[in-house]
């Protein structure tokens, strides 16, 4: 008997197929409907990407560290809806979110991140952010399949990295005074400084990148930690040992006290900058800091002071005049470099200032022949406070465009210098005043007169505050290959000497041996006349050239700077944001 067989009719085939065609259509269609949807989502990511990063860069460029005098969250915003618009941008103005902030990585983290901050002085970089919700098909039902959230944003830095110093960069400085003070510190007081090795000096700048190699170190960081000793003679090799630079340094390396110097005491770089290995310093600048901050440690062991060998013989017409000169350092000058902004806490980051020094000079005066006094011989000690300068970093203009120039922007404060008879505090540089007993002996109408007064002297030069100084507005931004970096200098002379406010006054003025009758207010004022026009002439003879050598004259300061690199934009595509305060 035959086993029956299973027969499939070609109909119930056919009908099969007639059904699972068009669901393998469909599906086909569907999915190529979202393979199309998809890359659409994916180039409208990009370009909504391509929009706020162009917006991001747009709004930096107005940030404190960039945007020059008025920065504002509202020019910022301005200029990032204007790029972005540009670019393509279709959405509200409103659904843009611009944030003003900084760049920085978190402690213990490597990744950089976007903080906000509440005050646009604090600014270095900007976030704009958007979110546009998407159909996620554009031929699909969006009942069916929804909508989708396209979030992107973008940071954008820009920042002009400045190196300043009031360390003594100015061309009036005389290689007799600048000798008698390494002369002071290397305790030689015969030292002299050739003409030709000050201008050297001068005009000599130090490539950080080739400094770091001759010393061999990484970075700033590591730079920082070294001495005063390894820093000299760092800076002798980059210059040259025989050069007239590098045998100034070489015999600063032989100074008392050197090894205790940090560099970090020299050269400061506030926290967070990025200091490109191009960056120049000024190497008279270092060389002033060095140097006193030497002279800083030796006259702790001193009394206090430092004997500055200087040799002056100055003739006023009326009196000769010889004078020691003893030199206090307060608080030595650094060479500073960073950004123009302010800290959480509303400092701005970048602090520069001149010495803080102080000068004791006492004065021997041979009094030449007065009518009433022939030839005498008095001492007037003169103290002297510079009144010392700082200044801030508040402000950059960025390159753009065509401009190839930054603008860096200062606010500058002079103290009130001061000078007078009497003595200094060694302790922290103050004088104080006191009247200086004068006794000149005969020659006063009779042989056996003598003539016995007190004599003070107050004097003092207007401190100045000037804001928005800008002083590199032709700075270049890119240094030359053979000419190198050229430096910008503002110089704050004010009224220099012509502006010093002096009076000397003579009290309990007594006569030994003058017959009675005599008249004594045409002496006293003759006397008065004499010893103003002496402390003049020392002000503006000994004491102006001696502190402009170290950065700050009784007329005013010398700020210099040396290097500004803006470098390039940096933009950072889905950054994290932390939170303010963090």
């Amino acid at each position: 008997m035959s086993r029956p067989g299973t027969i499939t009719s070609p109909f119930r085939q056919r009908g099969a197929l007639t059904i699972i065609t068009p669901l393998l259509m469909l599906v086909v269609i569907i999915l190529s409907v979202m393979a199309l949807d998809g890359a659409r989502l994916y180039s409208l990511r990009g370009d909504l990407q391509a929009q706020v990063n162009v917006a991001a860069q747009a709004g930096a460029s107005a940030t404190q560290s960039c945007g020059g005098l008025a920065p504002s969250t509202t020019l910022i915003r301005q200029r990032a809806l204007t790029a972005a618009l540009a670019q393509g941008y279709g959405g509200e103005e409103d659904a843009l979110v611009v944030q003003t902030g900084v760049i920085e990585a978190p402690a213990g983290d490597n990744v950089l991140a976007f903080r906000p901050v509440s005050f646009i002085e604090e600014s270095n970089a900007v976030l704009v952010s958007y979110t546009s919700s998407e159909p996620i098909s554009l031929l699909l039902p969006e009942s069916v399949f929804g909508t989708l959230d396209i979030t992107v944003n973008a940071a954008a830095r820009k920042e002009v990295t400045a190196t300043l110093s009031a360390a003594g960069s100015t061309a009036s400085v005389d290689a007799g005074v600048v000798g008698a003070l390494l002369g002071a510190v290397l305790g030689d007081p015969g030292y002299v400084l050739d003409p030709t090795d000050l201008d050297s000096l001068r005009n000599t700048t130090v490539e950080l990148g080739e400094l770091l190699t001759q010393l061999g170190v990484a970075d700033v960081a590591e730079l920082l930690t070294l001495d005063g000793q390894e820093l000299a003679a760092g800076l002798r090799d980059v210059a040259g040992v025989a050069s007239p630079v590098g045998q100034v340094l070489d015999d600063l390396l032989a100074a008392n006290g050197i090894s205790t110097v940090q560099v970090s005491e020299v050269l400061e770089v506030v926290e967070g900058t990025q200091v490109p290995a191009d960056s120049e310093f000024p190497l008279y600048d270092m060389l002033i800091s060095l140097v006193l901050n030497v002279a800083e440690t030796q006259q702790d062991g001193m009394g206090g002071f430092l004997d500055v060998p200087l040799d002056l013989d100055l003739n006023t017409g009326l009196a000769n005049v010889v004078a020691d000169v003893d030199l206090h350092v307060g608080e030595p000058p650094k060479v500073v470099s960073g950004p123009a902004r302010q800290d959480s806490d509303g400092n701005w980051r970048t602090r520069f200032y001149s010495p803080d020094v102080s000068l004791l000079v006492t004065a021997q005066i041979e009094l030449l022949s007065l009518g009433l006094v022939d030839a005498a011989t008095l001492t007037l000690p003169l103290a002297v406070n510079a009144g010392g300068a700082e200044g801030a970093f508040v402000g950059a203009r960025c390159a753009t465009g065509t401009r190839n120039d930054v603008a860096v922007i200062l606010d500058l404060e002079r103290s009130v210098a001061r000078l007078g008879s009497g003595a200094i505090d060694p302790d922290n540089g103050e004088i104080i005043p006191e009247s200086v007993s004068l006794t000149v002996l005969d020659g006063i109408l009779t042989p056996s007169a003598v003539l016995q007064a007190d004599v003070f002297v107050s004097g003092d030069v207007p401190g100045v505050t000037e804001r928005d100084v800008v002083i590199s507005d032709e700075y270049p931004l890119y240094c030359d290959a053979a000419a190198g970096c050229s430096s910008s200098e503002y110089s704050d002379t004010g009224d220099g000497v012509g502006g010093l406010s002096l009076d000397v006054d003579l009290s309990n003025v007594e006569v030994l041996g003058l017959p009675l009758g005599v008249a004594l207010v045409p002496l006293e004022n003759t006397l008065e006349s004499v010893l103003g026009e002496v402390v003049e002439g020392l002000a503006a003879t000994l004491v102006n050239p001696l502190l402009d050598a170290l950065g700050v004259g009784l007329g005013g300061v010398t700020v210099t700077l040396s290097n500004a690199t803006q470098g390039s934009s940096q933009v950072i595509e889905n950054v994290p944001v932390l939170a303010a305060g963090n």
